[in-house]
């Protein structure tokens, strides 16, 4: 049981309903229902009561909901007694990341930044690893989520997450009864693709002889979405840089096998930054979020037993 569950759950008895809690929480809702299970287990008790018009506290969860309320607000008091409280943590803190990514942790870190550190000036910014990486040398931002290919190391960097490379279609043309495709088999399909995918995927092919057909090549993840959900092409992407249009059901998928290609996403720190306090919590709370989309990935034993 931990103290964010119990959160969760008083925002889903105040609300009313799973869906509404997890729409204030900027979560899926597969992923607060899990939260809730969690909680359930642990306690060995029912908490909520499923009715048409949403979800009410059982006796016990009314119990959890009155004592967890009594536990965060003396945890909060606690936070004031001792020491600095957190919500007076201050600075401007820039963080950057790939386009790929940003979708992926964007949303979550600004909800919870604003929520947990409103004194926080947090900016975000895009641009491929390699500029990143330069304008963290530079000073010019404080963070950077970087990206690696499964066979390129961390050296100094925090590694954050493995992220599985996937099959990407129109629902209607994906095929039919598969767990997962080898690389062998994507000779078959016509690819859209975006230089930086293609740059990680090519040493596998070159190694294993498979010639893949990339009709177009472009560096924009609106249009590689736009192309493939019309099944004009296929694509192959990295699971996070299309978690939300999977979950709406807008594009198919299916993560590759034999072998399983990986990329590393690893975050980097300026060591000179002004703002230091204010990046050390930052930094934790993405540690915090990749935490909770590793659980909730589908395809977590997957990215486990991939090779590092």
């Amino acid at each position: 049981m931990e103290l964010r569950q119990i959160r969760y759950f008083i925002q889903v008895v105040q609300l009313g309903s799973v869906s509404k809690a997890a729409r204030a929480l900027n979560m899926a809702q597969p992923a607060l229902s899990r939260h809730i299970q969690s909680l359930e287990h642990g306690l060995g008790a029912s908490l909520l009561i499923r009715t048409t018009r949403g979800v009410v506290p059982t006796e016990a969860g009314a119990k959890l909901a009155e004592l967890g309320t009594s536990l965060i607000g003396l945890m909060d008091n606690i936070r004031q007694q001792v020491g600095t409280s957190p919500k007076s943590v201050s600075g401007h803190v820039t963080i950057g990341m790939p386009q790929s990514v940003s979708t992926m942790l964007a949303p979550g870190l600004i909800f919870e930044c604003q929520r947990r550190y409103p004194e926080i000036s947090l900016r975000i910014t895009e641009g491929l690893s390699i500029f990143l990486e330069e304008w963290l040398s530079q000073g010019k931002i404080d963070l950077a989520v970087l990206t690696r290919s499964s066979e390129q190391g961390c050296g100094d960097h925090t590694p954050l997450m493995r992220e599985p490379m996937v099959l990407i279609g129109a629902p209607d043309r994906m095929p039919a009864d598969r767990k997962s495709i080898s690389l062998g088999e994507l000779s078959q399909f016509q690819f859209i693709v975006a230089a930086g995918f293609r740059r990680l995927i090519e040493p596998w092919t070159a190694r294993l002889g498979i010639r893949l057909n990339y009709t177009m090549e472009v560096d924009s993840a609106l249009v590689i979405k736009e192309v493939v959900s019309k099944g004009l092409a296929y694509s192959i992407v990295p699971y996070g840089f299309v978690c939300r249009d999977l979950v709406n059901g807008d594009l198919g998928y299916l993560p590759l096998s034999n072998p399983a290609i990986t990329r590393n996403l690893v975050m980097a720190a300026n060591p000179c930054t002004t703002a230091v306090a204010a990046s050390n919590v930052v930094r934790q709370i993405l540690l915090e979020l990749v935490a909770d989309l590793e659980g909730e990935s589908p395809l977590s034993a997957l990215t486990a037993s991939a090779p590092p």
